[in-house]
């Protein structure tokens, strides 16, 4: 495997029996391969490929690569050659992806696949083994990540993409699930703490740093461009909500189910999400009307890196 390779289409086409849309898996190499996490967009602007990763062969220290594939799984291309890639995210307007790796933050293009270093990190060890995820505004004009410094600390950052200017604007022990507004003014990140995860907000500039006072969502997305965010509660909830910092409650946009990753459309009227105890496959939201259809089961494993085959355990995930 190589950076630049064009390998031969892996995909499998499906008819899911319940609903009759067609279903397209994409890989079924002997690796782990797994998308790029529901908080951010992992399809390039005119939606004709989807990046993921995928581990560079069958071996639990096996290093990640990055990936493209066209939407219709007649194409499988690898885009960087790593050890130690991290921070990854898609910038659709830039139509490219930017990453962290020997202590850079870089760009490479999704189709042109030409790369460059956009600015210096702050270190270069990556915040824990495997790759890890950065956040892009909509407009791509500001990448989030960070990375573990020599004194076993972790620097959150800020990059404005235009000029390369790098600028550290928080310090913990760790944060992650990193995702930025969309008109990229605040972040939202835990800090992990030995108490657990610390639901925080900050401004871009690394201001206004305050704590994210809602704690019953599972996993959450900012919303359109209104300051929400929508998610799915956690148990005894079984919902999909919005809530908007300052709210007394959470508005329920439909529940009888426990909804577990959800991610919505940019125009903020479609929420797609899986589910999880019992995994009943994808269910898709519609907020004009308030209704909820179910889309299909893929056979996948809800967010997390599987062997990719068609077969799955009997136990829920």
């Amino acid at each position: 495997m190589a950076r630049g390779s064009v390998y031969a289409p892996e995909r499998a086409i499906m008819r899911d029996s319940r609903s009759g849309l067609k279903v397209t898996r994409l890989t079924h190499g002997p690796t782990i391969s797994t998308n790029l996490y529901f908080e951010m967009c992992a399809f390039s602007k005119n939606e004709q490929h989807v990046m993921f990763m995928a581990q560079r062969y069958a071996g639990r220290d096996a290093p990640f690569d990055l990936f493209r594939a066209r939407t219709d799984g007649t194409e499988l291309v690898q885009m960087t050659e790593y050890d130690d890639i991290h921070g990854v995210v898609v910038a659709p307007e830039r139509e490219a992806v930017y990453y962290q790796t020997g202590g850079e933050v870089r760009r490479i293009g999704i189709e042109s696949l030409q790369e460059d270093a956009v600015a210096k990190a702050p270190a270069a060890e990556r915040q824990r083994p495997g790759y890890t995820l950065g956040t892009v505004d909509r407009g791509g004009k500001v990448y989030f990540s960070n990375c573990r410094t020599a004194e076993n600390r972790t620097s959150l950052f800020r990059v404005d993409l235009d000029s390369g200017r790098l600028e550290v604007i928080f310090e913990s022990e760790m944060q992650n699930h990193l995702h930025v507004s969309p008109d990229g003014s605040t972040l939202h990140f835990n800090a992990m703490t030995d108490d657990g995860a610390e639901p925080k907000f900050i401004a871009a500039d690394g201001s206004n740093l305050r704590a994210y006072t809602f704690r019953n969502f599972a996993h959450h997305t900012w919303f359109g461009t209104e300051g929400l965010m929508q998610g799915t509660l956690l148990p005894p909830g079984h919902a999909l909500a919005t809530y908007s910092e300052g709210d007394e409650q959470p508005t329920i946009l439909t529940e009888g189910r426990y909804y577990w990753h959800s991610s919505p459309s940019a125009d903020a009227q479609w929420i797609v999400s899986d589910t999880n105890w019992p995994r009943e496959g994808l269910y898709l939201f519609h907020l004009p009307s308030g209704t909820v259809t179910w889309l299909c089961d893929p056979q996948a494993s809800c967010s997390h890196p599987q062997w990719t085959t068609l077969t799955r355990p009997s136990h829920q995930n």
